[in-house]
């Protein structure tokens, strides 16, 4: 924990020295991105891998570089080599483009909210590890109440990584981190140009938070969704047909159900602004440590109930024990 404590405060306290910026083929000036909004509810796993090879053909006609899929869509506890995941490699390589899609990956008894990159020959080139889990009944999604509360007693991400591609630096977030600013903080500061969002839930992808972390980061965020709508892009470097709508993801989808956006990301352009990026020069780093401190906001409430009385026992968890081991009878 206390490790984990450290190396958090580093990342926003001096992100900027975490890493160097790592070398790339070529310093490509220009990248093009599918993000594809692919409902689940009401279909069968097989039928969303079915759906995949027709957005595939349209990222291919618009000369995409990568393909995004958001959360959730290749599959619930299963292996990296389950079929369907085999197939989505395929696809992948047949096209040649860098292609990303989320499963529930197993890991031996226990499981994990993944984000598998695929690179342009259909090899996983990494994963990301969702690192806050989405647990709790409404209104406010928390506690993490039984029934309620698998992804809390998986396996979190334990970072914010970032994967160098052959035209520059990507990171990944999934659903709800990208609720918390710091992880669109540590990614951008780890060196990730481009940061994708993919969101396995209803609803709508918010327009805000993509846009704050696009500015006060320097990044540019392609975000998308599956049973929702608002899949689309924030970034000043986004290049796209049609009319900007102010304050609004550029382009963007503005209905539920299956459909796909692209964009055309000027990284020359972005570069720049990273280099010259206001909010990380004037930085007051020696101000944050406030953000890694144990804070123990409800206390100032003592006098509002709460809504479960199993909240005061789950106060500030994010990582609940696994589940005990099943025991299945043996056969004599």
């Amino acid at each position: 924990m206390k490790s984990d404590v450290i190396a958090l405060l580093s990342c926003i306290a001096f992100g900027h020295l975490l890493l160097e910026p790592a070398p790339t083929a070529a310093a490509a000036p220009e990248v093009k991105i599918t993000m594809v909004q692919l409902s689940l509810r009401d279909h069968s796993p097989e039928s969303v891998i079915e759906r995949m090879p027709a957005f595939f053909a349209q990222a291919r006609d618009y000369g995409s570089d990568l393909i995004v899929f958001p959360e959730y869509v290749l599959g619930y506890r299963i292996d990296a080599d389950h079929p369907h995941v085999a197939r989505f490699r395929e696809l992948a390589k047949e096209h040649q483009m860098y292609a990303i899609a989320g499963l529930v990956e197993n890991h031996g008894e226990r499981w994990a909210t993944t984000a598998l990159l695929i690179d342009r020959e259909g090899t996983i080139l990494g994963r990301y590890l969702k690192a806050h889990p989405a647990a709790g009944p409404g209104p406010h999604w928390w506690p993490p109440l039984p029934g309620s509360d698998a992804e809390a007693r998986g396996i979190l991400g334990s970072q914010f990584k970032v994967f160098h591609l052959d035209f520059g630096t990507i990171g990944i977030l999934q659903c709800y981190d990208g609720y918390f600013p710091e992880a669109w903080g540590c990614t951008s500061f780890n060196g990730a140009e481009v940061i994708l969002w993919i969101n396995g839930r209803d609803g709508m992808i918010e327009d805000g938070h993509c846009r704050f972390a696009s500015l006060a980061y320097g990044c540019v965020v392609g975000a998308n969704i599956t049973d929702g709508k608002n899949t689309g892009f924030a970034g000043a470097e986004v290049r796209a047909e049609g009319t900007p709508e102010e304050a609004r993801l550029f382009p963007r989808i503005d209905h539920p159900g299956d459909a796909c956006v692209h964009a055309t990301i000027d990284l020359a352009e972005l570069r720049r602004r990273r280099k010259h990026l206001r909010t990380m020069h004037q930085r007051r780093p020696e101000l944050y440590g406030r953000l890694t401190e144990d804070v123990k906001l409800w206390q100032d409430y003592p006098d509002v109930p709460w809504d479960y009385p199993e909240c005061a026992e789950l106060v500030n968890q994010s990582q609940l024990p696994a589940p005990a081991p099943s025991k299945e009878p043996v056969d004599p």
